[in-house]
């Protein structure tokens, strides 16, 4: 009976096996003579050669009919702007055309990048609006993303020559020679897989970190970009390159001190408690402050502080895709950060820095603390007390004044 049995199971694998074999044939067969009447009567035309999708939405309800609100509200700028961008990146984006069919156009595919940007959309639901392929739209949102952070990274988020104007904006608000405040926010990415607490915090997800420094308008001048959440804000300072840049001088064109006290004063940035003092980077008393000029010092201190708060609530309520989970490689999140903080600077300067519907969100913030686990700097950290007793002495008394 067993030996019965096992026959019958060989006859039937020979059979499937064996009709396996007609099918490969039969798709043989079928591929020589398809390649035979393409040798005999010419090429055989494909059914088709891509996949045909509506071109309807772009090409006729937002080239030929939004209006300047309708660009700002989905494109958080206007077209005026969007051309701009087009033009600088054009000669990086611009494909040739071939005989096989023609390239997607600058425009659109800047227009995709953004897009994905500014709403959070995934790619699928891009691909559907604007018509074109997945693949298309993947690659279009990393080109354009490479593209300005290569053709304008070192124009838009820079100090340039506009030191006076900071330091007037800063001292309107109540604190003097100061030219930036700066702060961390969490950027919410998809955990890299096979290491997620590569990049976990202390808010159980996974993220990168986004030092950002801001002038008295919320323009960056300074972003520090790719550390892990885990990391701790003093950390990533002590390691960025403003803060090196800061210490040797060369961050602040002609570096202008004041002298206060016979104390002198260099250009400074005003920080929360999470950051370690230094002479030029002024953090608050708190729990240490004793008299009325370290109060009104901290106040002023927090006031002027709060313009980079106010920042990353822009940049998060325009740039959608930073408030949820980047969908993208862990090697392309730093350039789509960037290209967040470019167009940020773009857009303000360009005066979209207001959408009435859109409600700024709260901002994953840095919390602010003390440095925990970083061995403090003795020398930087009386340098830095020494001129903040200064300032502070010297805000007191033009207060009361």
């Amino acid at each position: 009976m067993h030996h019965r049995t096992d026959y019958i199971r060989l006859r039937d694998a020979l059979s499937r096996r064996q009709k396996q074999r007609q099918r490969l044939a039969i798709k043989r067969r079928q591929c020589m003579i398809e390649q035979w009447f393409c040798l005999a009567e010419g090429y055989v035309p494909r059914k088709q050669w891509v996949t045909e999708k509506s071109q309807d939405w772009w090409e006729r309800i937002v080239l030929r009919c939004w209006e300047e609100q309708d660009w700002l509200e989905c494109f958080r700028m206007t077209r005026e702007t969007f051309e701009h961008i087009v033009c600088i990146l054009r000669p990086r984006l611009e494909r040739q055309e071939t005989s096989f069919r023609q390239p997607v156009s600058v425009e659109k595919r800047v227009a995709v990048a953004i897009w994905c940007l500014a709403t959070g959309s995934c790619y699928r639901q891009a691909k559907d609006q604007f018509g074109i392929g997945l693949a298309t739209v993947c690659s279009a949102v990393l080109e354009v993303c490479y593209a300005l952070e290569t053709e304008l990274l070192s124009k838009t988020i820079s100090l340039g020559g506009e030191v006076g104007a900071i330091m007037d904006g800063f001292a309107a608000m109540g604190f003097p020679h100061c030219v930036g405040a700066i702060d961390g926010t969490h950027i919410p990415i998809c955990a890299p897989g096979g290491s997620p607490e590569q990049y976990g915090n202390r808010k159980k997800f996974s993220s990168i970190l986004l030092q950002g420094t801001v002038d008295h308008r919320g323009h960056f001048i300074d972003v520090e970009i790719g550390w892990s959440g885990k990391n701790h804000d003093a950390f990533v300072f002590k390691n960025s390159a403003i803060c090196a840049a800061m210490d040797a001088g060369t961050f602040i064109p002609g570096n202008p001190s004041l002298q206060l006290g016979g104390v002198t004063v260099p250009p400074v940035i005003i920080s929360d408690g999470a950051y370690p003092l230094r002479r030029w980077l002024m953090k608050p008393y708190g729990t240490h402050g004793e008299t009325n000029a370290h109060k009104h010092f901290d106040r002023a201190l927090c006031r002027s502080r709060n313009v980079v708060e106010r920042c990353f609530g822009r940049l998060k309520s325009k740039w959608r895709c930073l408030a949820t989970r980047l969908n993208c490689r862990e090697e392309n999140v730093v350039a789509v950060v960037t290209a967040c903080t470019i167009l940020h600077n773009i857009c303000e300067e360009h005066g979209h820095n207001s959408l009435c519907h859109m409600g700024d969100p709260n901002p994953v913030l840095v919390p602010q603390e003390e440095e925990a686990g970083l061995e403090p700097d003795r020398s930087h950290l009386e340098e830095g007390k020494v001129v903040r007793e200064a300032l502070a002495t010297f805000m007191f008394a033009n207060a009361r004044q």
